[in-house]
């Protein structure tokens, strides 16, 4: 029996622009790099397959990494995207401020800030956005420094 459900495309739209804006983003701080998407297939659990472009860099014809997107419906998280090099990999986390319901003791629920839940989640929380995942709950918002050693981490190469 199929249902139409409202798998969420609002979620997987925003997911996406996200993205977009963290691409433009990433190329604005890669002068001397070459950057080229790719549009690649999504499968996830609560929305049905969807497009999202993943993002290949370049230095002096050789690939350093790609920032491929894994989804948009990700626990503990509003989306996330893979750095991806030769050496190794890292997560990069959309984290936005929005509101969440939160059991309490009573199994009664309340809105608490998601901001108030990351900040115990995570360490390294700074307002709304893409983050580099470290590992160990160990967090660092997406600047031109943290994505030049997240590229150096995955990638092996230094003095970008």
């Amino acid at each position: 029996m199929t249902e139409d459900i409202d798998f969420n495309d609002a979620v997987v739209e925003e997911f996406i622009q996200n993205l977009q804006l963290m691409y433009r983003e990433v190329k604005s701080w890669l002068t001397g790099f070459v950057c080229k998407e790719n549009l690649i297939e999504i499968y996830e659990e609560y929305a049905l397959p969807y497009k999202a472009p993943e993002l290949y860099i370049y230095r002096n014809d050789g690939f350093l990494c790609k920032i491929k997107p894994v989804g948009a419906h990700i626990i503990a998280a509003d989306g996330r995207a893979d750095l991806i090099g030769k050496r190794d990999k890292l997560s990069i986390a959309l984290l936005k401020e929005s509101r969440a319901v939160k059991a309490n003791s009573d199994t009664k629920s309340e809105q608490t800030d998601n901001e108030d839940l990351r900040k115990d989640l995570y360490l390294g929380y700074e307002g709304a956005g893409w983050y580099v995942c470290w590992g160990k709950r160990r967090i660092t918002k997406i600047s031109s420094e943290s994505f030049s050693e997240a590229m150096e981490s995955v990638s092996g190469y230094k003095n970008f």
